[in-house]
C-alpha cells in the first residue's frame, strides 16, 4: 500500500499548527520557507514563515528574528503574540530563528540584524498580525468541530469557549493546522489590551539564571572547529610578521592563517585555540595605529563639535528662536565614552 502524505498534513500530524503570515508594505513577512524547530531537538520541519507554533501540549513558541541579548524581544515579541492570541503567559516559549537574511530579516535594515532598537519597531505589526492569525484559526477550527458560529467563540487565557464547550489550543491544533490562514486577520484596539503594556516575567530568565539557556558556544557539531583571532594591540594595528611553529604544536591545532583582523587560530576545542593563539609570536605594524589618548580624543570630538562641521542628528522646531526668547538659559556639556555593548553571553560569533 502507498501512503501519500502531504505538505499540509505532515506538518499537521508532526508540529501542531504553525503560522505563518504575509503582511504588505513595510509590516510584511518574508516569502520562502523557514525552519520550524522541534520542542524536542528532533530534525527541523520546513513551514513557510513559522513565526508560531502551537503544540497540542498547549504551549506556544514564537519564533524571534531578532538576537536576544538580554533586552528583551523573546519576552517582548512574544508578548504581541500572547496579546493577540488570548494566550495564558505561563503557555508561551521563544525560540531564536534560524539565520536566513531573506526569511528573517529586519525589515528595517533589509537584512537579518539587531540593533538600533529596532527589534519592537520592526516587528510590532508583524508579530501582532501573526498572533491574530493563529488565533482566528484556532477559533474557525473549533466552530467547525463544535458545529457553532465562530462568532460565538471567546477566548481568554488560553481557553476557546461556547456556551458549554470549551477547549485550550492543543488539542485544535491538529485541525487549525488544515486551515488556509487569514490575509489580512484584524488585530486588537489598544484599549483591549491585557497583556501589552503589562510588566511579565521574561521567558528566558530561568534558563539563564540556571546554566540551562544554549548559547553559540555551547553549540557542538560533528566536523566543528573553534577559531580565535590574535588581534592588534593598537586600534588599526597590522601583522608585521608571525611565528606559528609553536602554535601548531599546541594539541588540537590544526591551522594558523592570517586574515584583515589579525591572526586566526583553528583547532579541534576552545582550549586548544586559545593555547594556540597564546604560543603564537606576533610584530606588529603601528604606523597606521591609532595612538591618542581618551582624553585626547574626546577633546578633539569637543573641538570638532564647536567647529561648524559637526552633523546634527536630529533638528526639531527652532533652537536659536527660543534660547534668544527666554529668560534664563542654562548650559551643560555631557561627555560620555565610547563603550561597546557587553552582554553576558559570551561573544564567540
Amino acid at each position: 500500500m502507498t501512503i501519500t502524505q502531504s505538505r499540509r498534513n505532515f506538518l499537521a500530524s508532526s508540529l501542531g499548527l504553525v503560522i505563518a503570515v504575509a503582511l504588505p508594505m513595510r509590516g510584511r513577512a518574508q516569502s520562502g520557507a523557514a525552519l520550524a524547530f522541534q520542542p524536542d531537538g528532533t530534525e527541523p520541519t520546513f513551514a513557510p514563515n513559522a513565526f508560531i507554533r502551537v503544540a497540542e501540549d498547549d504551549t506556544v513558541t514564537v519564533i524571534i528574528k531578532h538576537i536576544e541579548f538580554g533586552q528583551g524581544p523573546f519576552t517582548g515579541l512574544s508578548t504581541l503574540v500572547a496579546e493577540e492570541m488570548d494566550a495564558d503567559w505561563s503557555q508561551m516559549r521563544a525560540e531564536s530563528a534560524p539565520a536566513d537574511d531573506e526569511k528573517y530579516k529586519n525589515l528595517l535594515f533589509g537584512l537579518q540584524a539587531t540593533g538600533g532598537s529596532t527589534a519592537m519597531a520592526n516587528s510590532y505589526t508583524q508579530m501582532r498580525k501573526a498572533g491574530a492569525a493563529a488565533r482566528a484559526m484556532l477559533v474557525q477550527a473549533a466552530a467547525e468541530d463544535w458545529g457553532v458560529d465562530a462568532s460565538t467563540i471567546t477566548i481568554s487565557g488560553g481557553v476557546l469557549t461556547s456556551g458549554d464547550r470549551s477547549s485550550t489550543f492543543g488539542p485544535l491544533a491538529a485541525k487549525a493546522a488544515m486551515l488556509a490562514p487569514p490575509e489580512d486577520p484584524p488585530v486588537k484596539d489598544p484599549k483591549d489590551f491585557v497583556l501589552i503594556g503589562k510588566d511579565r516575567p521574561k521567558l528566558d530568565s530561568l534558563a539563564k539564571s540556571t546554566g540551562s539557556a544554549v548559547f553559540t558556544m555551547d553549540m557542538n557539531l560533528p566536523g566543528m572547529e573553534y577559531v580565535v583571532i590574535r588581534h592588534a594591540p593598537m586600534l588599526g594595528g597590522t601583522v608585521a610578521s608571525f611565528e606559528d611553529a609553536d602554535a601548531l604544536k599546541v594539541p588540537g591545532v590544526t591551522a594558523v592563517r592570517q586574515i584583515p583582523q589579525g591572526i586566526a587560530v583553528y583547532a579541534t576545542s576552545t582550549h586548544a585555540a586559545l593555547s594556540g593563539r597564546n604560543a603564537l609570536t606576533v610584530e606588529w605594524d603601528d604606523s597606521a595605529a591609532e595612538t591618542r589618548t581618551s582624553a585626547q580624543m574626546m577633546e578633539d570630538f569637543a573641538a570638532l563639535a564647536n567647529s561648524g562641521e559637526a552633523r546634527a542628528a536630529e533638528e526639531v522646531g527652532d533652537v536659536d528662536a527660543s534660547l534668544s526668547e527666554s529668560q534664563n538659559v542654562i548650559e551643560m556639556e555631557f561627555r560620555f565614552p565610547y563603550l561597546a555593548h557587553a552582554p553576558m553571553e559570551p561573544l564567540d560569533a
